[in-house]
């Protein structure tokens, strides 16, 4: 049923954004725009000789291929255009590109970096055509919205992320109030427990427990399920930890644990794991963490 649930919040997301087609907002952003864009020398920008070529043989305009720092610089924006038909990810263009896409660019980004952008956009582009028997501006903007599909696919995979932190404090939160075990709130996200036992839900941890003021116990929530991001996760999860006592109980509760995660969670040691998708569907396993935590570690049951 859950996976039912995440695909359905995925193609919804997918199919709205395609609905907007932001892909063509930008199109037309770049068609009206009327600077001047010296492209020579081509090799100043990256672009290769038999691309350029093929894209005038082939009657289209060149801003509509390749990348200009006046552009970027006047509508930083447009790089999620030019990085769609380059099928560059937005890691791998710089983390600059982010804000210029996403509007919070407030001043326009300096032309070297504008030309370093570029660049790689108009590097990757012209291989792309080099390669291609047939290249048209069509496959561009499938590029696009492939590209599109790929970075929503990690937007979903965030909010993942951030609904299993909510639900996973929202059920801790039900199991103790069910048992009696809340016996004051201050301010909403501290809780007392009994045998002085206090609970404060934050970041870096997710969820610390402290006796005295000791830090007795940790829970991190981490439900990302992107594979390729695991060894990511669990390092900012250690940089946590690592600021724990030794005595310390440290619970990980992961979207994904892979071989290698797993292998380094042993090595590392003071940190039992529970997966996500494991504890919040089957009763007897979330029950087997409550217990973990608030009868093995802290003894308030």
């Amino acid at each position: 049923m859950r996976d039912i649930k995440d695909a359905k919040f995925r193609s919804n997301v997918l199919s709205e954004r395609i609905r907007q087609r932001t892909d063509q907002a930008m199109l037309r952003l770049i068609q009206r725009y009327q600077g001047e864009l010296i492209f020579r020398p081509l090799s100043d920008l990256m672009i290769s000789n038999g691309a350029w070529k093929y894209v005038n043989r082939s009657g289209i305009e060149p801003k509509l291929v390749f990348a200009h720092p006046n552009m970027l610089s006047a509508h930083p924006e447009t790089s999620q255009y030019y990085r769609g038909i380059a099928l560059v990810s937005q890691k791998r263009a710089g983390a600059q590109v982010t804000k210029w896409e996403n509007g919070s660019q407030k001043k326009p980004p300096s032309r070297q970096s504008c030309k370093k952008v570029a660049r790689l956009y108009n590097a990757v582009i012209s291989s792309i055509i080099e390669g291609a028997s047939d290249w048209t501006l069509e496959n561009g903007y499938r590029n696009i919205l492939a590209t599109m599909g790929i970075r929503l696919d990690g937007f979903f995979r965030n909010k993942i992320g951030q609904d299993a932190e909510k639900l996973i404090k929202k059920r801790i939160l039900r199991w103790l109030k069910d048992r009696n075990l809340i016996s004051k709130t201050r301010g909403g996200n501290v809780y007392e427990l009994p045998k002085q036992t206090v609970m404060r839900f934050g970041s870096e941890p997710d969820i610390a427990l402290l006796r005295d003021d000791e830090r007795i116990a940790t829970i991190e929530i981490k439900g990302g399920k992107d594979p390729a991001g695991a060894l990511e996760r669990l390092g900012a999860m250690q940089k946590s930890f690592d600021e724990t006592p030794p005595s310390c109980v440290n619970f990980l509760i992961a979207g994904v644990v892979t071989k290698e995660m797993e292998k380094r969670l042993k090595q590392i040691g003071r940190v039992k794991f529970f997966v996500l998708g494991d504890i919040a569907d089957r009763e007897e396993s979330w029950e087997a963490f409550m217990q973990e935590v608030f009868h093995h570690a802290l003894r308030v049951v």
